[in-house]
């Protein structure tokens, strides 16, 4: 199992090997651990892990949830909790779950290059290893991921010598946030949504101008990240977009590029992935647990 500990969310997705067989979005940490009982009385079911992944100020919520789960479960179920400083390998016997909580030295199926891995977002660095390991036409691919939630990250795995090498990406404001920010910080600028369509680069109003600066703004920005990691590298780029407003996106670059650029075919196709980061902590879970068995 899957659980991600978001800002404001609380979601998990229990797999089975690279199988994503369930997801349940906007939990309670009560409902996750009413979920977890379900599945490790039911027989047919055997539970071997627990991947962590938070991105809470307070780093002790996960912790606190896993004391919680361990008192609420059956007398017979023992979870084991696997850090880098002890030697408890992956569980694999019956009513034993291993709990791997991802930090900056949990081991990882690419090599980090980041340089201030402890104040990397664990949701981006899981995010970038699900887009890497999506599938085999992902596999072993430069990619780069864009996450259009309250921020904007972009996010960046290099193939070199054919091994996976995160180098690193940006972090820019959010769709809402760029609207909230024009609102907030001066004394005469109204807070307006996005339109769904993408508007002329030339404002004829002040809602006008705001939403081509907010809206063009941002799909320029993408198109300059995208150009640089695509110009810099030898393969074609694969993007993966994941996020509240990855459809919204996807459907302005398409007009974008179609209406204000003459390379629309130079760009993969986008793929949406709204699991990443649950995909990519049970790619880091099944990675330790292969090589703790070769």
């Amino acid at each position: 199992m899957a659980v991600d500990f978001g800002n404001t969310t609380l979601k998990a997705a229990l797999f089975e090997n690279e199988e994503l067989l369930e997801v349940r979005y906007s939990l309670s940490t009560t409902a996750l651990k009413s979920w977890i009982k379900e599945i490790e009385k039911d027989a047919t079911r055997f539970l071997k892990g627990i991947m962590i992944s938070s991105v809470r100020k307070n780093e002790e919520v996960e912790f606190a949830f896993v004391e919680e789960l361990q008192a609420d479960l059956s007398s017979s179920s023992k979870l084991i909790i696997k850090s880098t400083s002890d030697k408890e390998r992956v569980a694999t016997k019956d009513k034993q779950i291993s709990v791997v909580v991802l930090d900056e030295n949990t081991p990882l199926p690419i090599r980090n290059e980041y340089k201030t891995p402890k104040t990397l977002g664990k949701d981006r660095l899981a995010a970038v290893i699900g887009a890497y390991f999506l599938n085999e036409e992902f596999a072993y691919k430069p990619t780069l991921v864009i996450d259009a939630g309250t921020c904007i990250t972009y996010d960046f795995i290099n193939l070199v010598q054919n091994e996976g090498i995160y180098e690193g990406g940006s972090i820019s404001l959010g769709l809402q946030m760029r609207f909230k920010a024009l609102n907030h910080f001066t004394a005469n600028l109204p807070l307006f949504e996005p339109q769904e369509t993408l508007p002329t680069p030339v404002g004829k109003t002040t809602e006008g101008a705001m939403q081509s600066g907010v809206q063009f703004g941002l799909m320029a920005e993408i198109k300059g990240i995208i150009d640089f990691y695509q110009k810099s590298g030898k393969e074609e780029l694969n993007i993966v977009v994941c996020g509240g407003d990855a459809k919204l996106l996807k459907k302005w670059w398409r007009e974008y590029t179609l209406r204000f650029t003459n390379d629309m075919y130079s760009y993969k196709e986008w793929t949406i992935e709204p699991n990443l980061v649950l995909i990519g902590l049970q790619r880091i879970f099944q990675f330790i647990k292969n090589n703790e068995d070769n």
